[in-house]
């Protein structure tokens, strides 16, 4: 049985319910690997002319070639004068008709580039019998009640020709559906995204600047997403405005370079560990990074022994991914703050992939918000599956997204860099582009194969080089695709993101971390790419988080 698009509509008269009777005969009469579209709206352009007509039914063949059947149920004249039916008070010549049809159909099947298809047209007189045809309707074209039992190989035999290719079948059967071949304008859209979430994300930058503590401690508590890097702009913006002395500090470089571009001049903005190098410079002594490994312990020390003699200066202090921080870091920043300077203290602990202890601030005004507004809904319910957050994360994002893609690697495909190889490519031919699109490794730097590399496929790759130039600035590959490790691309995020080099046989709490990290870094679309075994340790941790679920319900 022939497949029928769309499916037979309700009659509203005698006619139509005829002519659905012929439909259903006609998918009775034709094998499966056959489609028939009926109701097929076609319009023609003629110079400045623009007409409009539709086509009863046309029934494809396998092999790419058309039967067109104009269906005239009911009372039809038939004499010397030709083939006509009546609709009102006015006559339609069913062979001028079917003229203007064949040649509107030929022409724009040409314009399609779909000239190689044949096209076979018929007039289904389901009640009447007809003896001759007309010089205007051949005989052979016209199917009678007499012939409705042989209908399938009377349109079969008259598309018999030499079979199109694949793939202009498949343009031909969006042809005839009317589903246009267009490409999402994805820079367009993730534009747009980007700016409503955008919008929507400075809620946190908003109220918090407004509570009042006592105390001027105020320590923030914020899901991934959730805008702590719009509210620490906010702050240092409105110090600036004050001519206040603002310092922004956190552990990731990469982050720290990200906030620098987008405060203001004034604004200090370093990594803890670079204040205590600029500490330990303060004092004479040159840092030796390639062979000291106790080099930044030694700056803390230096930054902690300067507090006794340095004034404090700070009106606004912000301490960022402070779960990565141990609390003696945030004692040794503390004194730089003036008596009366506000402490903001910035982090999520679902994000504490370091393994620091956690730490708290006596007096602190405490503020948690779980609502995550980058993340599209669909990945935001994938980590509330997999029980990544000790409290379920709120999807306030606008966009509804989809569910992250997961790709199980070859055994020989180390890391699936020949899989993320092929996911690059369909994303470019998805129209994003390479500057969309970020690369995150699953293992640490030392250990990436990705993080190794200069290319990937025909693609430059921009990564960090493990070096810096004498300002202490990091060294980047000159590449055009950004490949990094979960632990720097930590505070950042990508419209795509890849995540790859996932081998694990289990997903414990210090990967589910790190995997929660990963997947708050994609504003749109996800890739996980991954080993069979961490696939089954995925699976495994559905089960886990499902169990509550299960023993509740």
């Amino acid at each position: 049985m022939a497949e029928l698009h769309p499916g037979i509509r309700r009659a509203l008269d005698a006619g139509q319910y005829r002519e659905n009777e012929m439909l259903a005969l006609l998918a009775q009469a034709l094998p499966a690997a056959c489609r028939i579209y009926h109701g097929v709206s076609m319009s023609s352009v003629y110079g400045a002319m623009q007409r409009y007509g539709e086509l009863d039914a046309v029934a494809v063949f396998p092999s790419g070639h058309l039967a067109v059947l104009e269906v005239k149920a009911g009372e039809v004249d038939l004499s010397e004068r030709g083939i006509f039916k009546r609709y009102g008070g006015k006559e339609k010549n069913l062979a001028h008709q079917a003229h203007g049809q064949w040649q509107g159909l030929i022409g724009r099947l040409r314009d399609a580039d779909l000239g190689e298809v044949r096209v076979s047209h018929f007039l289904l007189l389901p009640d009447f019998r007809v003896g001759q045809g007309t010089i205007g309707y051949p005989r052979e074209r016209i199917i009678d009640a007499s012939q409705l039992d042989q209908i399938g190989g009377l349109l079969a035999g008259a598309c018999v020709h030499t079979p199109i290719a694949s793939e202009a079948l498949d343009r031909l059967h969006d042809f005839l559906t009317n589903r246009f071949a267009v490409v999402a304008d994805a820079a367009c859209r993730q534009g747009q995204r980007q700016a409503v979430t955008r919008r929507l994300s400075e809620g946190l930058a908003t109220w918090v600047p407004r509570v009042h503590s006592p105390s001027g401690i105020y320590v923030v508590q914020a899901t991934a997403g959730s805008g702590k890097t719009q509210l620490a702009l906010a702050l240092l913006k409105d110090a600036d405005s004050r001519r206040e002395h603002a310092r922004y500090v956190c552990f990731n470089r990469p982050l720290a370079d990200h906030i620098a571009r987008l405060a203001p001049v004034r604004a200090e903005v370093a990594t803890v560990d670079e204040l205590g190098i600029a500490a330990l410079r303060a004092t004479g002594e040159r840092p030796d990074f390639g062979n000291d490994a106790t080099v930044f312990r030694r700056g803390f020390d230096a930054l902690v022994a300067a507090n006794v003699d340095v004034a404090p200066t700070l009106d606004l202090l912000i301490i960022d991914e402070s779960q990565d921080l141990d609390g003696e870091w945030v004692e040794a920043l503390w004194p730089r703050l003036k008596p009366g300077g506000r402490l903001y203290v910035l982090g999520d602990a679902s994000q504490a992939i370091y393994r620091k202890a956690s730490f708290e601030l006596a007096d602190a005004t405490c503020i948690d918000c779980h609502d995550n507004f980058r993340s599209p809904q669909r990945i935001v319910e994938t980590i509330n599956l997999l029980g990544l957050t000790p409290v379920p994360v709120v999807a306030r994002g606008p966009d509804t997204g989809e569910l992250p893609d997961l790709h199980v690697h070859a055994p020989d495909d180390a890391g699936g860099l020949r899989q993320v190889e092929r996911i690059v490519a369909t994303l470019l031919q998805q129209g994003h582009t390479l500057a969309d699109i970020a690369i995150v490794s699953f293992a640490g730097r030392r250990r990436s194969a990705l993080l190794q590399r200069d290319t990937l496929g025909p693609w430059q790759l921009t990564r960090f080089t493990g070096h810096f130039d004498s300002a202490e600035a990091p060294l980047w590959s000159n590449g055009e695709l950004l490949a990094e490790s979960i632990y720097r691309f930590k505070g950042q995020s990508a419209p795509v993101v890849i995540v790859c080099e996932m081998d694990f046989d289990v997903l414990d709490e210090q990967r589910a971390r790190l995997l929660f990290v990963a997947m708050t870094r994609a504003q749109s679309r996800l890739h996980l790419v991954m080993s069979s075994a961490a696939e089954q340790a995925l699976a495994a941790r559905l089960l886990l988080a499902a169990e509550p679920i299960a023993a509740a319900s």
